[in-house]
């Protein structure tokens, strides 16, 4: 939180409870990137001096963001921001087993393109923003041993992820998507939703994966939400299962 100039004192202004004030004051701080994912947040003593409140309406406010998910506790030490709430195994969309017991595959990735596109149905609706807004595209192919099985497509906005494209390719190699996202931008992985099904792939993705276009795959498209369920990124991906299946646990 800037601690450089001094906030606006919080009193007198019915009929929004002042805890609910100063909450979202705090949050918008979070959303803002001010209060990065990670960082402590000042004590309850130097909020009750920076916002004239009470000792009783900090603790609400901060409690109230503790069960939102927004911010934790750590006994001894302080407040933070929260990082992404989903578990970390929960957010490798792609493991590969053969069965229950069995291994799972470790994956490579390989950034294929990023690259600035105008917005488009249905992506553009369902990010929230307009039809005229660009978005970028970014193409990845997921390698077991060396073979393509998944061929994935991500789209984000622009005005959400300025200067995306100038983000080094090979660290999209290095940390998931979403890890970069939340280290460059601040933003952490709240939800996810998934539409899954039987699918033949596009001229596109049988051409990534090396397969014919009639070979059947797995067609995930996906949802990811940041704060106040806000979609930041639309996918869609082709997974091959023929030999291993896709696994999820929740």
């Amino acid at each position: 939180m800037n601690r450089s100039r001094r906030p606006a004192r919080l009193t007198h202004h019915p009929p929004i409870p002042v805890y609910y004030r100063l909450q979202e004051l705090v949050l918008k701080e979070i959303e803002s990137g001010k209060l990065q994912p990670g960082s402590m947040i000042p004590t309850e003593r130097q909020l009750v001096e920076s916002y004239g409140v009470s000792i009783g309406t900090v603790k609400k406010a901060i409690l109230n963001l503790v069960h939102q998910g927004f911010l934790y506790r750590i006994q001894g030490k302080g407040t933070f921001v929260t990082g992404t709430t989903l578990r970390r195994e929960s957010l490798r969309y792609y493991r590969l087993l053969e069965s229950f017991d069995g291994i799972e595959s470790n994956l490579a990735v390989k950034p294929l393109q990023l690259k600035r596109v105008p917005g488009f149905h249905p992506a553009s609706r369902l990010l929230g923003i307009r039809a005229d807004q660009p978005l970028f595209e970014l193409k990845r192919i997921f390698l077991l041993e060396g073979s393509p099985v998944v061929y994935s497509i991500s789209y984000l906005p622009q005005n959400l992820f300025k200067r995306l494209d100038e983000y080094p390719s090979d660290e999209f190699e290095k940390k998931p998507l979403y890890a970069a996202i939340e280290e460059k931008y601040g933003l952490p992985t709240i939800s996810n939703r998934e539409l899954i099904s039987a699918a033949f792939p596009s001229r596109e993705a049988a051409e990534a994966l090396g397969i014919p276009k009639t070979v059947p795959v797995l067609y995930m498209e996906m949802l990811a939400f940041t704060y106040r369920k806000r979609p930041y990124e639309y996918r869609r991906a082709y997974c091959l299962t023929a030999e291993r299946k896709v696994f999820r646990e929740y």
